[in-house]
């Protein structure tokens, strides 16, 4: 079976991440908007309930909550409890520092949160967080929800405390293999039909798919890439939009756009025309027509846009 997970996962990594421990005592409830973040909530003490797209979710001592969209949502110490705005208690910490605690609510019964929030960036981001629904629960009742969270957990308190050289680095590298595994435990539940999980899971799209993000360079054809996959061209064709929600070339197409953007921030030592090669154009005029229809700006323009983002206030974010 293809990894196409690894081909994905090559290509995203966590820019920057903050940590924070919150005690809470009932009651206590809070809104979140929508932010553009991956949230981890670790539930070490109590419980807590989740109102999320018109559910609610019991999070039980030990459970790891992991919300890849950033989703609006509501937490409180019991279903229908008042919430208050945010940013009394997941407001992020002090310009240079990683962590905040906080104590917050009544005297009633007590619940602690580990909570963490990342900023995850790459060619992979989108298509990783595509087959991820809004909510992911892990339950930590018979033991780790996933591989190894005590000691990840562990490394990323040592890091934020004790403010080593490289803290902030090593922290964000345990958060990532935090979130990794996280990840992995939910694609390897069943994937719903249809869904791009499902496409991941089914092996011949999923060798299709695995060879167009491992080769984005090569001159591919809907009737190369059904080769691929050991399928005839109309049945990997229909089989592939089906499940990928469009059509092979279209999905080479933006696969192609996102490495290229991803390529643009980081390498700016690169020409356009070693850029565009590497993602399948050998015409340098052909790229930026390209570029400019699915990006909206033409690369140059890209490029100097991040080189001013990376620069300019907030850069540390």
């Amino acid at each position: 079976m293809p990894d196409v997970l690894t081909a994905l996962l090559r290509h995203v990594r966590i820019e920057a991440s903050h940590f924070g421990r919150v005690e809470l005592g009932a009651p206590w409830g809070a809104r979140v908007g929508r932010r553009e973040l991956v949230l981890l909530h670790h539930l070490l003490e109590g419980e807590m309930w989740l109102e999320l797209d018109g559910r609610e979710i019991h999070v039980g001592r030990g459970d790891l909550l992991l919300l890849p969209h950033g989703a609006p949502h509501c937490l409180r110490h019991r279903p229908g409890a008042p919430v208050e705005d945010e940013g009394r208690w997941l407001a992020p910490p002090a310009p240079g520092a990683q962590t905040v605690r906080r104590r917050l609510g009544g005297d009633g019964a007590k619940t602690v949160v580990l909570c963490a929030a990342m900023s995850l960036v790459g060619a992979g981001r989108s298509l990783l967080l595509r087959a991820l629904p809004s909510v992911v629960l892990l339950d930590g009742g018979a033991g780790e929800p996933v591989p190894g969270l005590g000691r990840l957990l562990d490394g990323i308190r040592d890091e934020v405390h004790v403010r080593r050289p490289g803290a902030p680095v090593m922290a964000a590298r345990f958060a990532e293999l935090l979130l990794l595994q996280a990840i992995r435990a939910e694609l390897e539940r069943p994937a719903p039909r249809g869904s791009f999980r499902a496409a991941l899971a089914d092996e011949r799209v999923a060798r299709a798919l695995d060879a167009l993000y491992q080769a984005p360079e090569r001159t591919w054809t809907v009737a190369s890439l059904a080769r691929q996959a050991g399928m005839s061209r109309s049945g990997f064709a229909h089989a592939f939009r089906e499940q990928v929600g469009e059509s092979p070339l279209r999905h080479l197409m933006r696969w192609r756009m996102d490495l290229a953007k991803e390529k643009l921030r980081e390498h700016p030592e690169l020409a356009l025309a070693e850029v565009a090669s590497s993602v399948g154009y050998r015409d340098q005029a052909a790229f930026s027509v390209a570029f400019r229809r699915e990006v909206g700006v033409p690369p140059g323009a890209y490029r100097a846009i991040g080189s001013t983002t990376r620069s300019g206030p907030g850069c540390d974010r």
